[in-house]
């Protein structure tokens, strides 16, 4: 069986076209989990800046007015 030019042609964009877009989607979702994983240490260290903050605050309080 003989392929004409237009068959591979239809062949090898029935394979790349597919193969190109989950590349590129995987991409996508790697660069989003990368992104989310970032921010989730932004907010953890805030947080703990923040409970920090609180038991400084607490420590403060119970000295002041728990003699």
């Amino acid at each position: 069986m003989q392929l004409t030019d237009a068959q591979v042609m239809t062949l090898v964009i029935a394979i790349i076209v597919p193969l190109s877009l989950l590349i590129y989607s995987n991409s996508r979702i790697t660069e989003a989990k990368d992104t989310l994983r970032a921010e989730i240490q932004a907010l953890r260290a805030e947080m703990k800046a923040a409970l920090e903050r609180i038991e400084n605050m607490l420590k403060i309080h119970e000295l002041e007015h728990h003699r």
